[in-house]
């Protein structure tokens, strides 16, 4: 996990860290489907919730963006990435988790979210 902060870290090309985002994002919203799906719990207005909490995120990685240009660093966009892509992979392993696939590292998040 370190190796792959350090490598994200490294990267100074936008257009990368936003496809990585994206790709979180979308498969966050995927396997939540997938979820909704299996446990029949299809709800417009979790979907909703859902929508604006993406939309915020990209809207937050924009902002890092625009503040690591304006002050000519490199830590905004980068922080924004990190905290997006910690957060949907988690989610994307609690979805997966509620799918019946059962990975390595959920023994960890289980931890995290107080042994669930």
């Amino acid at each position: 996990m370190e190796e792959f902060v350090e490598k994200l870290s490294s990267m100074n090309e936008p257009k990368r860290l936003f496809i990585l985002c994206g790709i979180f994002i979308f498969t966050d919203v995927i396997t939540g489907y997938l979820k909704a799906l299996k446990l029949k719990k299809i709800n417009s207005s979790i979907s909703r919730d859902g929508y604006i909490k993406k939309i915020s995120w990209v809207i937050a990685i924009l902002l890092g963006f625009v503040i690591d240009y304006l002050v000519k660093v490199n830590i905004f966009l980068i922080g924004s990435v990190l905290v997006c892509i910690a957060t949907e992979g988690i989610s994307i392993y609690e979805n997966f988790s509620e799918l019946g696939i059962h990975l390595p590292f959920q023994k960890y998040f289980s931890k995290l979210n107080g042994g669930n």
